[in-house]
């Protein structure tokens, strides 16, 4: 795909009549995509969105009075931030974070791959993935806010995980110092600023290439970010690895935080660097009530450029991005071991 061109198309604003507008066209989308049953769980969902903040509200508040700042999620032991309306409160309330993102990076990972978690927070994803990779392989866990890296590397440690390599600084396209924006949720802050931003703070920054380059690491299998709509810039600083590796990439898009122009760039930088879409959640619709009628799409890149969720109607997306070549790779290495199995049979 050509990188060429760029359509700039701008994200709109809504007033009343807008805003029901786009409700009835995604509905009118999500009925035609996935049926009816999805379309009558998000209309309940959406129907009982009062009463379930009211439960939300009373269960954290009772999880609080009781003094409570570690729980048991996934097999580990997570410290979270008593006051904090973000990950924090989501882990005490349902023990998960986005399930369905959760159960495909599952299927994702395996035994001595090596794994970069940018945006790495408290440490839910870093100790899952720590644990698919076992002790054979490693995670590079990079978070800039010192409020969570002191709380990831706490969690690290209470967890008993060797093989998780925490980087305390930002990832961008240069080296050096750089604002970080500081939102009220503490999975919320970004390196550009958003509707949440609450404040400021000075931090170290590094490209990927920079930060990984004295690892010489002989694979790198996947890069998880989840950057608050910074992965457009970041992306820029970690070309030289992903032209080496070829790794997968779990990405957060937030085509309502960067613009529509921002993430169409972004997706033909990829497709010129030989990647493809492996799947594609909605991260809106990513909850614990709610995943499991959520659909996996498996659309190509240039279906996604021309979705309405990017350029119309803008919705976060969560997407496994991977290279060709390594599918291509994967199907050859897949076809040498039935050989050489079917071989051994015959010898035997």
């Amino acid at each position: 795909m050509s990188t060429s061109t760029t359509i700039c198309r701008p994200i709109p604003t809504f007033g009343v009549a807008e805003r029901a507008a786009r409700k009835w066209r995604i509905a009118r989308r999500l009925y035609r995509a996935e049926g009816a049953v999805p379309l009558l769980v998000e209309i309940f969902c959406q129907i009982s969105k009062p009463a379930l903040s009211v439960y939300e509200f009373c269960k954290w508040m009772w999880f609080r009075a009781r003094g409570h700042e570690s729980l048991n999620v996934l097999g580990h032991q997570i410290a979270v931030f008593p006051k904090d309306p973000g990950i924090s409160r989501e882990l005490a309330l349902y023990k998960v974070h986005e399930p369905l993102a959760t159960k495909l990076l599952m299927e994702t990972l395996k035994p001595g791959m090596n794994a970069v978690d940018i945006g790495g927070n408290i440490g839910y994803y870093a100790m899952l993935e720590a644990r698919l990779v076992g002790p054979r392989g490693k995670v590079i866990a990079i978070e800039p806010m010192p409020e969570n890296s002191a709380q990831l590397c706490k969690n690290v440690q209470a967890n008993g995980y060797k093989n998780i390599h925490i980087h305390k600084v930002a990832i961008g396209d240069q080296d050096g110092s750089a604002l970080i924006y500081i939102a009220g949720k503490s999975n919320w802050h970004s390196m550009r600023p958003t509707p949440s931003t609450i404040g400021e703070l000075k931090v170290s920054v590094a490209t990927l290439d920079s930060l990984l380059a004295p690892y010489d690491l002989p694979s790198v299998d996947l890069v998880r970010m989840d950057l608050e709509g910074y992965e457009v810039t970041a992306i820029e600083g970690m070309k030289r690895t992903l032209v080496k590796y070829g790794p997968r990439l779990l990405v957060e898009l937030h085509p309502h935080l960067v613009g529509t122009a921002a993430i169409e760039k972004y997706l033909r930088l990829l497709a010129s660097l030989g990647y493809t879409i492996e799947w594609m959640i909605e991260q809106d619709r990513d909850l614990p009530w709610r995943w499991k009628f959520l659909k996996v799409e498996r659309p190509t890149m240039k279906e996604l450029i021309n979705d309405p969720r990017v350029w119309e109607d803008p919705r976060s997306l969560t997407v496994l991005f991977s290279r060709r070549f390594t599918a291509a790779r994967a199907n050859s290495e897949n076809a040498t071991r039935q050989r050489l199995h079917a071989s051994a049979r015959r010898a035997v």
